[in-house]
């Protein structure tokens, strides 16, 4: 634990009560995972199938945009300096989840194991990455 953590304040020990315990943990929805509701960093990590990570502060993803087709949906998150593309199906509670900058982890599975029209999760099957 971080010495800054250890700080004690100058409060009688019956006076204390500890909030950790009905803080709410990561969670996570289809292959995503969620912030805390506390959580004060707001970073989006992408993660391939081989492994790969990476990821970026909220505070520069300057806009999200969404384009709904009937096969394959996709999904552009322009960062400063960076565009990220979600490709997948039923995309659009994952762009509710980012407009609350809630999202933490994004994963990408291999689309063969996505059953059309069978889920009701996210569900993205490619991930790519451009600088500008």
């Amino acid at each position: 634990m971080h010495p800054v953590q250890h700080f004690r304040a100058n409060f009688a020990q019956d006076e204390v009560v500890d909030t950790t315990s009905d803080n709410l943990t990561d969670y996570t929805v289809g292959s995503t995972e969620l912030h805390d509701i506390d959580s004060t960093v707001r970073n989006l990590c992408f993660v391939w199938e081989d492994g790969r990570r990476a990821f970026f502060n909220y505070a520069y993803l300057a806009s999200v945009d969404l384009v709904l087709t009937d096969n394959l949906n996709e999904m552009l998150l322009y960062f400063s300096g960076h565009v990220v593309t979600l490709k997948g199906y039923q995309l659009s509670p994952l762009f509710d989840l980012l407009f609350d900058h809630s999202l933490k982890t994004i994963r990408a599975s291999n689309p063969r194991y996505q059953i059309d029209g069978q889920t009701q999760d996210s569900y993205v099957t490619e991930i790519l990455l451009k600088s500008e």
